[in-house]
């Protein structure tokens, strides 16, 4: 019987392949500084098929040996950093300026439902926190005429790991207290000794779908507001421009994106105008 000698590391040969195979399933960059980013997270998919090497392992996988093996590299490779109401700038807009212009455009009837959609949702810290933001301004506004059912709030990602835990609403007690205060807190989760679990309320309001930002996603209709933050930075300039494309056709005259903290009016300046809030920027539809 043949004993296989393992090779744990990935030497620049095998990088270059999974740089390539990545960036095509997954639309994400890593640079060669970041090899040991592919190797820590894929070494343990690469013994559980028991490939000996990473080209071996590579090999394995573009012979679809295993047709899950693709979304299992999507779900180790991708970076779900996140937290409740992350940056004020969002929030603040959201709450301050377009609450007031969507409570008359449903009361006025020019607007039927108003849309918000998380493009990369993570385990749901964002888009639940857009949903506790609507719902918290209409009842502290005593606001009767409009209720979070005039609200469709859309949530997505690439990884099917981080969309399971956005569903369950289920967070650890070091998720909870990353960015959100004791007022959230206590109006809107139950702390079941184990996990602090979300208002049913504010969960049912999202729906959930996994999606990769390279697809199409003109059958969703259009959106009001889009949170597409701090994942472009993980693509190609390339694949930046195009995605702001796709999303701009998606969005409604005069409607909102939001990317994050970093600068994208160069490769945005074709689809969007921006806005400068406080000391952030957001985009607007041209």
């Amino acid at each position: 019987m043949e004993i296989k000698t393992l090779q744990c590391s990935i030497n620049e040969h095998e990088f270059s392949l999974f740089k390539d195979y990545i960036a095509d399933v997954s639309g994400i960059v890593i640079s060669p500084q970041k090899a040991y980013l592919v190797e820590t997270r894929l070494s343990k998919l690469m013994l559980d098929v028991g490939a000996a090497s990473f080209e071996e392992f590579y090999n394995h996988i573009k012979s679809n040996a295993d047709p899950a093996m693709s979304q299992k590299i999507i779900n180790a490779i991708t970076v779900n950093e996140t937290m409740w109401f992350r940056d004020n700038m969002p929030w603040n807009v959201l709450e301050r300026v377009m609450m007031p212009s969507f409570i008359e455009d449903i009361t006025s009837g020019k607007k039927s439902k108003i849309r918000i959609w998380s493009a990369a949702v993570s385990t749901g810290q964002e888009i639940y926190s857009a949903v506790m933001c609507v719902d918290d301004y209409l009842s502290k506004n005593n606001i009767k005429d409009v209720s979070l059912s005039d609200f469709e709030f859309f949530a997505t990602d690439i990884s099917s790991r981080v969309l399971d835990m956005a569903k369950n609403g289920r967070y650890d007690k070091i998720s909870i207290m990353r960015g959100l205060n004791e007022y959230y807190r206590t109006k809107y989760f139950t702390n079941n000794g184990l996990a602090w679990e979300i208002d049913p309320k504010i969960k049912e309001a999202v729906k959930f779908e996994q999606l990769n930002l390279q697809d199409n996603y003109n059958t969703f209709g259009v959106f009001d507001i889009i949170f597409c933050r701090y994942v472009l930075i993980y693509f190609s300039d390339e694949l930046k421009k195009e995605i702001a494309g796709k999303m701009r056709d998606v969005l409604e005259n005069n409607g909102l994106l939001f990317t994050g903290n970093y600068v994208l009016y160069d490769l945005f300046k074709d689809d969007f105008e921006t806005k400068p809030y406080g000391n952030s920027t957001y985009f607007t539809k041209k």
